[in-house]
């Protein structure tokens, strides 16, 4: 490796495990699951509105079903 292509490669190692951190986020079921109860909570103590319940509710929802079939391949 050159001397001036150092830094590239070790910026290039950070992005990686940034996007890598990023990707296992996005895919943590546990995450999302405790969103949910986090999303019925407020609906529950008022705080949240059934509109705005039933949108969040579909997006995670849908993250579970991504993660779920994300697994199966």
């Amino acid at each position: 490796m050159g001397l001036l292509s150092a830094p590239f490669s070790g910026l290039l190692r950070v992005f990686k495990e940034v996007a890598q951190r990023a990707e296992d986020e996005l895919y943590d079921g546990d995450a999302i699951r405790a969103q949910l109860i986090e999303i019925y909570t407020q609906l529950e103590a008022g705080s949240l509105s059934e509109e705005e319940f039933g949108r969040q509710e579909a997006a995670l929802v849908a993250r579970l079903e991504e993660i779920d079939e994300r697994n199966r391949t």
